[in-house]
């Protein structure tokens, strides 16, 4: 039996309180116990941990950790070896010229954004701190700079790979260029950690910009009485909408009356004075909110931590699932509306669950062919996240259910608004969707790579994809 000998940690399930927190995601349902957690200081160590578990007879399921704030189980592995690099391989770097950035697969975009603040420059990244940048990116990356610069992916200079065999490569336009096409948009890991199909990316190297701060930001709830008016104005809102503007909708129920209620969330580019806030945000006082806090903010580590009064409170027992949408369909929205409130009012248990649309410009988006990366959807839409919460195991089951039949009505209802079936979201997946559902006319290439990359099919968490061997 091949050693695994590393410079980094090795967790079991003999290594007590520090295997017991190794294990630890954002939900619960997405914890199991692993048999090593490997917790590398290095690449090398990232490597020698891929080897190792295919030496072993059986050869050991792979996961790889990063965020872990997915709702799947792909960042984990019962009996398996778990790679955590979130652990440790968190390091960002701006370069001297500030012409990019970067970040080992391990980090948390607020680790990016703590040191992108102080040097004065912005990436295209996530909208709240605790997400992983690997998972994020890989799956597209929709970020609140993306009307304006694109996805994530779009503004990926290169990446550090380790492959199934264990050789640690680079890959870009002009290096590994297969590779690189493959890991835009079909994840190598998730943002939990899993769920790769070609690699673990352990470097990522960014475009960066200059500041696109202050941000305008907040935001402004009203009671479920009003959801035909504040749908009303977000259509509207919708036909002004600039690359600049990005607006989050919260279907909620929050303590302590627990009633439904709508809170919109907007996040505005070059808010000098506040005066772009003001103006674009009128209707939406017109309306006269219970509750309203809104403001500039000047970067966009602030701007990532404006949902921690809501985390920090949630649930643990969490399903995540979502769909597209190709408009802002008002009878759609109602819809959903009228589903959540159903569903929150069965029970205690599941009240907590919540529905979060976000509205962002797909003007840069669609400008990057549906073949130029694996992301194949490059078609004006949006998503929505369809979060499934309980506070106890017995309601598990339903949040679960609900939260796929949501989602599945979402996805069916936008295809006979618009005409167009926009499949599903990697991000929002739970592993039984169906790959072609996923990735389009992308699909075959992917499989083919996948055998050139991993023949064995070494890379299993999540929506697997078959090798296809010519």
């Amino acid at each position: 039996m091949t050693t695994l000998n590393i410079q980094g940690k090795i967790l079991t399930p003999a290594s007590g309180e520090a295997y017991t927190t190794a294990l630890t995601r954002l939900s619960e349902l997405s914890q199991l116990p692993a048999g090593y957690i490997v917790q590398p200081s290095n690449y090398a160590d990232v490597a020698a941990a891929v080897k190792f578990a295919q030496a072993q007879s059986p050869p050991l399921e792979i996961a790889i950790k990063g965020g872990g704030a997915h709702g799947a189980t792909w960042a984990s592995s019962s009996g398996g070896l778990v790679v955590d690099l979130g652990a440790t391989l968190r390091n960002v770097t701006v370069a001297s010229d500030k012409q990019s950035v970067v970040v080992q697969g391990g980090a948390l975009w607020g680790d990016v954004y703590e040191v992108t603040a102080k040097e004065s420059v912005d990436v295209v990244g996530g909208p709240l701190w605790f997400i992983g940048v690997g998972g994020f990116t890989t799956g597209g990356g929709y970020s609140p700079l993306g009307g304006e610069r694109g996805l994530a992916i779009d503004n990926l200079l290169s990446a550090t790979v380790v492959l199934a065999d264990g050789r640690i490569v680079k890959t870009s336009k002009d290096e590994e260029p297969d590779l690189f096409w493959a890991i835009r948009g079909r994840r190598l890991r998730r943002t939990s950690g899993g769920g790769g199909q070609f690699g673990i990316v352990v470097e990522f190297v960014f475009k960066a910009y200059p500041p696109q701060g202050p941000y305008g930001v907040g935001v402004l709830a009203y009671p479920g009485t009003e959801i035909e008016k504040v749908i009303k104005a977000v259509k509207d809102w919708k036909t002004t909408q600039t690359p600049a503007e990005t607006l989050g909708i919260n279907f909620s129920r929050a303590p302590p009356h627990f009633q439904p209620s709508v809170a919109l969330l907007p996040t505005i580019l070059h808010d000098t004075n506040g005066e772009r806030s003001a103006k674009l945000l009128a209707p939406f006082h017109d309306l006269k909110p219970v509750f309203e806090k809104t403001g500039t903010v000047p970067d966009l580590n602030m701007v990532s931590h404006g949902a921690d009064g809501s985390l920090k409170n949630a649930p643990r027992r969490v399903v995540i699932r979502g769909a597209m949408f190709s408009d802002f369909y008002p009878e759609l929205v109602l819809a959903i509306w009228q589903k959540w409130v159903a569903f929150t009012e069965t029970s205690e248990d599941v009240r907590a669950s919540s529905v979060f649309f976000d509205l962002m410009s797909s003007k840069k988006l669609v400008e990057v062919g549906a073949a130029d990366t694996a992301l194949a959807l490059r078609v004006p839409h949006n998503w929505v996240a369809v979060q499934g919460k309980s506070t106890t195991d017995a309601g598990v089951a339903a949040a679960d259910e609900w939260a796929k039949s949501l989602s599945g009505f979402i996805r069916q209802k936008n295809a006979e608004l618009s005409g167009k079936d926009l499949g599903w979201f990697i991000n929002m997946c739970q592993g039984e969707e169906k790959p072609e559902d996923i990735f389009g006319d992308n699909l075959p290439r992917l499989r083919k790579l996948k055998a050139k990359y991993d023949p064995q099919n070494v890379w299993s968490k999540g929506v697997a994809l078959a090798p296809l061997h010519e």
